[in-house]
C-alpha cells in the first residue's frame, strides 16, 4: 500500500516551527518566517523553541506537549521542525498521533528528524525530508525554492549528475535520512519500511570505520531488506585515524564513506547511486520521504520523478 500523503497547501494555510531538538536563538526563526510568509502561508513558531536546557530546548516533556500541540491542531497544515542535533527520538514514544492520522500535516526536517519522519512512516505517511529554519540563512535559493514548492504540491522530480554511469530504471518508496540516526532505530518501531524501497543515505562528522560499522548493522538486522537502490546525500567532514584529524599516529580505515557502503551494498547486490544534492550541506534539496518514486538513471544523470 502507498503511504498517505498530506493535503497539499494553498495561500492562507497556517505552518507552526517546533523544537523537538535543539534551541534556537532569537531571530534565528527570522528567514523562515519571511521566506515562508512571502509565499502566503501564515507562520507561528512556538515560543518552546527558545527554551534552553542544555543542548535542549526545554526537557523532554516540553518538546513532547510543544509538538502533541502542533499536532492535535488541524490549523497547522505544516510542521516545521526548528533544529536538528539530538533529542527527538526521546519524545517519540509521548506523542500521540490518534488525532493527527485523521487528517495528517506534512512533517519537515531532516538529520536527527530522521527519527521522526520514519516513525510517520510507519504509521503510513509520507513527510518531507529538507533544511530547517536554523539553516535557511545559508541554504541555497534552490533548497528553498523546493522545500515551498514541496509543500505546494509543485516539486515533481530531482535531478543530478552522478559518478553512476551505469544504465539503471525501477520505481519503490523512496526513505532514509541521516544514517546514524537510522542505525539508532534498528528494531524499533521508527524504523521505516523498506518493502520496495529506495534509500537515501548522508551523514556528517563521523569516523569512516563508524560508516562501516552502521552499514554492516542494517545489513545484518535486515535494515538493507527489500531495499532496491541507495541513493547517496551528502557525507561531509568525515574522519579518519590519522594524524590529520589529531590521533597520534597514522592508522587509516582503507576505505572513504562512500566506498564502505558501496561495499556492504554490493554484498546484497543493491546499487548505489551517489550525488544527491541533500543533507548537511548548504544545497540541502528537500525529497518526498515515504512516497513512490521512478528513478532512472543513464550517463551519469538521474533522475527522480515522484508519483
Amino acid at each position: 500500500m502507498k503511504n498517505r500523503q498530506p493535503e497539499f497547501l494553498k495561500k492562507g494555510d497556517c505552518v507552526a516551527i517546533v523544537a523537538t531538538a535543539r534551541w534556537l536563538n532569537q531571530g534565528e526563526e527570522s528567514k523562515a518566517k519571511e521566506l515562508l510568509e512571502a509565499a502566503g502561508l501564515i507562520v507561528e513558531v512556538f515560543p518552546e523553541v527558545f527554551e534552553k536546557e542544555f543542548q535542549l530546548a526545554g526537557n523532554d516533556e516540553t518538546r513532547a506537549n510543544s509538538l502533541q500541540r502542533a499536532l492535535d491542531d488541524e490549523r497547522y497544515r505544516a510542521i516545521l521542525i526548528a533544529r536538528g542535533g539530538y533529542g527527538t527520538v526521546r519524545i517519540l514514544d509521548r506523542l500521540d498521533f490518534t488525532k493527527w492520522l485523521q487528517r495528517p500535516s506534512w512533517i519537515c526536517g531532516y538529520s536527527d528528524i530522521t527519527a521522526l519522519l520514519g516513525h510517520i512512516e510507519r504509521l503510513g505517511v509520507a513527510g518531507i525530508h529538507s533544511t530547517m529554519p536554523i539553516s535557511f540563512q545559508v541554504a541555497t535559493k534552490e533548497a528553498l525554492d523546493q522545500l515551498v514548492d514541496s509543500l505546494m504540491g509543485k516539486h515533481t522530480h530531482q535531478q543530478w549528475n552522478s559518478n553512476y554511469l551505469g544504465d539503471l530504471a525501477l520505481s519503490g518508496k523512496l526513505i532514509g535520512g541521516n544514517l546514524s540516526v537510522l542505525y539508532s532505530l534498528i528494531g524499533s518501531i521508527s524504523y521505516p519500511n523498506t518493502s520496495n524501497s529506495i534509500l537515501l543515505l548522508e551523514d556528517v562528522d563521523e569516523m569512516i570505520y563508524h560508516i562501516d560499522r552502521m552499514m554492516e548493522g542494517l545489513r545484518r538486522s535486515g535494515g538493507l531488506n527489500g531495499v532496491r537502490a541507495i541513493l547517496l546525500g551528502g557525507l561531509t567532514q568525515m574522519r579518519d585515524n590519522t594524524l590529520d584529524f589529531g590521533f597520534s599516529q597514522n592508522n587509516p580505515f582503507g576505505e572513504t564513506a562512500e566506498s564502505a557502503i558501496i561495499r556492504v551494498a554490493n554484498s546484497l547486490e543493491i546499487p548505489v547511486i551517489p550525488g544527491f544534492p541533500t543533507g548537511h550541506q548548504n544545497d540541502n534539496r528537500p525529497f518526498y520521504h515515504g512516497m513512490e518514486v521512478e528513478l532512472v538513471a543513464s550517463n551519469g544523470t538521474v533522475v527522480v520523478k515522484y508519483y
